[in-house]
């Protein structure tokens, strides 16, 4: 999951490929239902069941089915009206891109599910009702879409209130091809419906997860809760001990977890960086010189005015703590605008504290995380708009 995310087994496909034949049935190519118009056969709805299978979808096979040919006729339809196709580059990138998740070319994944009786347009058809569909609600939604500073900020502080907590979990992740969101995304309120119903998470992720940790019920590691992305840790903080989240889409699947147990660690000691300025001392009488300049001044910034009147020169540096050698171990024992008479290389100074920091962290891509926080909103938005298009969809069987 960590950054974040969790790699998806090859397994999750090859071991549902087997040799197959196409289904054989009177009637293929009659409509099966009829949507705004647009007929779905016999014929590919029998494909579709075939790839879910090998695709070892969880739930109905047969219901994912026909709901998913309903829904991308929806998609098709609605990219029409606003104008939008997909160029054969596009679907072909697309192709190439959900079968890398099983470690394929799209050659390579087309000839194994050709040997089990899948037919490459289903494919290819499957593929480009998600990338038109994608284009839809980024016409329709991004530029309504708002991700204001706030919200960034909130996620930025999310993730710094994470840093002392560790999470115990079990992950169950399933795949989500192009455009298939809705389907993945029920398929997965069921098992949450039904694991807080007190069915086994672990059984499930066993039976449907895609990841390593399936074989051990989703189990992971005690794992740090900063080491998830900023969406994910509120969820975790508010969950209970037990609990499940909803699905969760994440990039290319969808994601259920378990949280098994959580607990607050020691806070980290952060890294500091110390602000220093030595002023060169008379080496027949250090002590009493330091004494005289300590008298005439207050901050780092006096000692220039004073190195001036003495016609010498202040040095002033910027090092990290932990690195300090030695002859400046003296440091460790200052506060802010505090002195010390020390020796480096043969020449006496004072050592004055300017200032004392954390040692600054790796910049927030602020960029990213609202891309993130886009994603989640049109992700929402998509669910919402294709509920409303089959509401108003003629939908019937011939």
């Amino acid at each position: 999951m960590t950054r974040y995310i969790l790699p998806l087994l090859t397994t999750a496909l090859v071991s549902g490929l087997g040799a197959g034949t196409p289904v054989l049935a009177q009637n293929l190519f009659a409509p099966h239902v009829i949507v705004n118009g647009s007929a779905v056969t016999e014929w590919e709805l029998a494909q579709r069941r075939q790839f879910l299978t090998l695709l070892r979808a969880p739930g109905d096979i047969a219901k994912q089915a026909e709901n998913g040919l309903i829904e991308d006729r929806l998609r098709l339809d609605a990219a029409k009206q606003m104008g939008i196709t997909a160029s054969d580059e596009e679907v072909q990138q697309g192709m190439e891109e959900f079968a890398q998740r099983a470690n394929f070319t799209a050659d390579q994944f087309i000839t194994q599910i050709e040997s089990a009786g899948v037919d490459r347009t289903t494919f290819r058809d499957f593929v480009r009702a998600g990338v038109v569909w994608r284009a839809v609600i980024r016409q329709k939604y991004a530029s309504t879409v708002v991700i204001s500073d706030a919200d960034i900020d909130r996620a930025v502080e999310a993730e710094k209130q994470a840093a002392n907590v560790r999470v115990l979990l079990s992950e169950l992740i399933m795949p989500v091809p192009p455009g298939q969101e809705n389907q993945a995304m029920n398929a997965a309120e069921d098992i949450a419906r039904r694991v807080e119903a007190g069915e086994s998470f672990a059984e499930f992720a066993r039976q449907y997860s895609a990841t390593p940790s399936s074989a051990n019920g989703g189990a992971l590691e005690w794992m740090p809760l900063s080491n998830l992305p900023p969406g994910l840790q509120s969820v975790f903080m508010s969950l209970p001990p037990g609990g499940v989240t909803q699905p969760l889409q994440i990039p290319n699947a969808v994601a259920l977890f378990q949280l098994r147990d959580r607990q607050e660690t020691a806070p980290t000691k952060r890294p500091t960086e110390v602000e220093i300025a030595r002023y060169p001392l008379p080496a027949d009488n250090p002590t009493g010189a330091a004494a005289q300049i300590n008298g005439r001044v207050d901050g780092c910034n006096d000692l220039y005015t004073q190195a001036r009147r003495d016609g010498v020169a202040v040095q002033r540096e910027t090092r990290a703590e932990a690195g300090l050698p030695a002859e400046l171990s003296a440091v460790s024992g200052l506060d802010q605008n505090e002195t010390a008479v020390v020796t480096v290389g043969g020449q006496p100074s004072l050592l004055m504290v300017c200032a004392r920091r954390p040692i600054t962290e790796k910049a927030v891509d602020r960029d990213a995380i609202r891309g993130q926080l886009l994603n989640q909103q049109l992700n929402a938005r998509s669910a919402v708009y294709l509920s409303q298009l089959r509401d108003s969809a003629l939908i019937r069987t011939p």
